[in-house]
This record gives C-alpha cells, structure tokens and sequence, in this order.
C-alpha cells in the first residue's frame, strides 16, 4: 500500500465494528494501529445488539465496518458492501487498502 507519511495531527474519532475471526478485520485493525491512528474496537460477537443494528440500519452483513464521526452529526460510515451504496454518509471499499484510502482522506482532510 502507498500510504505517505503525514506530518499533521489526524481529526474525527474513529470506530470499527469486527468479528473475532475475521482475517480482513484484524488486518484494519494492524494497519490503523500501524499508522497510531487511535479507534475504538467493538466487536459484534461480544455485542450482538451492535451487531444486529449495524446490519439493519447499514444493510449489511460484511465487516469490518468503519464509523467515523469528524464532528458530531458528520457521520460517515465506510464498509465493504451494502444496498446503501448511493446515500450520503456511506462510502464503500473492495480492499482494505481502499477502506485505508477513505478513512484517512477524512481523518487528514486529504
């Protein structure tokens, strides 16, 4: 992946739902944590009613899924699939480097 060194302070609070075993989740979760880019990690294996609402309200059953919140009532949501794809707020990815992409043009305002 291509990801340029940034010299300034990231903006906006970060949150990934995952799943325990899934391979694409830990490999976000690495990246971000590679990057000392901070989020907060809630897994819908532990908390079903996350999960459960994530997937209703997202219409989505694949993760990881990422919230990012810039400043509050400025949500975006950035996940793999969903029947959502042409609302405002929701951006989709087909690789975890592309997930990477969108989650730090908005968290660098790049």
């Amino acid at each position: 992946m291509g990801v340029k060194e940034i010299e300034t302070k990231g903006v906006g609070d970060t949150t990934l739902y995952t799943l325990t075993d899934c391979i694409y989740c830990k490999t976000l979760k690495q990246a971000l944590s590679n990057l000392e880019i901070p989020f907060k990690d809630i897994n819908v294996d532990e908390n079903e009613y996350m999960g459960d609402w994530i997937e209703r309200q997202l219409k989505t059953e694949s993760y990881p899924v990422i919230h990012f919140v810039k400043r509050p009532g400025e949500d975006i949501y950035i996940l793999s699939h969903s029947d959502l794809e042409k609302l405002g707020g929701v951006r989709i990815f087909n690789t975890i480097e592309e997930a990477l992409e969108i989650l730090l043009s908005y968290y660098y305002e790049i």
